[in-house]
């Protein structure tokens, strides 16, 4: 039997974004299994990149198109994809992101990323995004399986969803296949005016990114080692919101280490050499449901920094130092240590690039049809 799949491909155009990334991962690897049938449902506006043979693709509008991006994608979420879903006789409904529809006549498959939302008061923003909260929240309690991305937040959907834990399934994230050592990454980085050891971070400045205890640290080392080390910073704030955006140049400015920071913009295509040709990658996130970029620099055999909190030490393994991010002082030490020590940066590299291997979408693509089949034999 073939399993007709809709899926809610809002992020199919969002190829950079965590979900995006994750949504193409699975679905390119998915579509090579025989007993499943993909429809991708696109708002009619987006202009989306390629799909894999054998995807198709099925375009809805909204009444708001045009008139209000937010209602539009409240729109598409809620009504048109349960109806599009429907309409083009699916089995079941896969909606990739924390944002399924309230009522759907076909049977809903949930994704979470994370509810971070529900537990950092930073991220639960004005009343109508509380509204939206809570909407999904209900929702979700009402899909016929949810899948998370990490066992960090299938125990935290369990807790603050009420949802019944043997209804929850973890398929983990993997590295685009792009993420390997570049042996020309030395003179790609150079290009920007990088030249000799240096710490690199790349995601968020939101809040929960914690990027100022990295610079905390690194001003606190001692001269002879941070004099000589760049610390590149990857990407810009998404937003002005000083509760949720700290201002990092700000930070940089009052602890007087501005000649020693380099503000990049790197692209898709430029980030495997940018990992490749770091000292280290720093990482100091309080909260994450995954974290892909400290996953992606351990393909790229960097040696790897990062908190242990939430997700990070169920991604990382032993293949990292893991350190709690709000101790400024371990983490100076940390760097202070990793950057004098060679014999241990290589260390770290193997095992990083060992562990990196064990994540794959071609293993998430297989569990995630095993789950459609199994809820398929439930409701169908």
């Amino acid at each position: 039997m073939t399993l007709h799949v809709a899926i809610n491909g809002f992020f199919w155009d969002k190829a950079t974004v965590g979900v995006g990334q994750y949504l193409h991962g699975f679905v390119n690897a998915i579509q090579r299994i025989d007993a499943i049938q993909l429809t991708l449902i696109i708002p009619a506006d987006t202009t989306p990149p390629p799909t894999p043979q054998g995807v198709r693709l099925h375009r809805v509008t909204s009444p708001l198109d045009g008139r209000s991006r937010n209602l539009a994608k409240l729109w598409f979420e809620q009504i048109a994809v349960p109806q599009a879903a429907q309409l083009i006789g699916a089995d079941l409904l896969h909606v990739p992101y924390f944002a399924p529809p309230y009522y759907s006549n076909v049977p809903v498959i949930t994704t979470i990323p994370d509810l971070i939302p529900l537990t950092r008061p930073a991220y639960r923003g004005s009343p109508l995004v509380r509204l939206y909260t809570a909407l999904v929240t209900r929702a979700a309690r009402r899909s016929h399986g949810i899948i998370a991305i990490s066992q960090h937040v299938a125990d935290q959907t369990a807790q603050l969803l009420a949802y019944p834990s043997e209804q929850i399934s973890v398929t983990h994230l993997a590295a685009d296949p792009i993420y390997t050592p570049q042996p020309d990454a030395v003179a790609v980085v150079a290009q920007q005016g990088i030249v000799g050891p240096y710490i690199y971070y790349v995601g968020g400045y939101d809040e929960r990114k914690n990027v100022v205890t990295l610079l905390r640290a690194f001003a606190t080392l001692p001269a002879t080692i941070r004099n000589h080390t760049w610390v590149v910073l990857a990407g810009q704030a998404a937003g002005s919101n000083p509760t949720l955006f700290p201002d990092i140049d700000q930070e940089i400015a009052m602890l007087g280490i501005g000649a020693r920071i380099k503000r990049v913009s790197v692209s898709r295509e430029a980030g495997p050499a940018f990992y490749s040709a770091a000292t280290l990658f720093a990482y100091p996130s309080l909260a994450e449901g995954f974290g892909l970029p400290p996953l992606e620099a351990l393909a790229c055999g960097t040696p790897v920094l990062v908190s242990n909190r939430t997700s990070l030490p169920e991604v990382v393994g032993d293949a990292a130092r893991s350190i709690d991010p709000t101790n400024v002082v371990a983490w100076r030490d940390a760097l202070a240590q990793l950057l004098s020590d060679p014999a241990q940066r290589q260390q770290l590299r193997a095992a990083g690039m060992h562990r990196a291997s064990r994540f794959s979408y071609d293993i998430t693509a297989t569990q995630t049809a095993a789950i459609y089949a199994r809820i398929a034999a439930q409701v169908l």
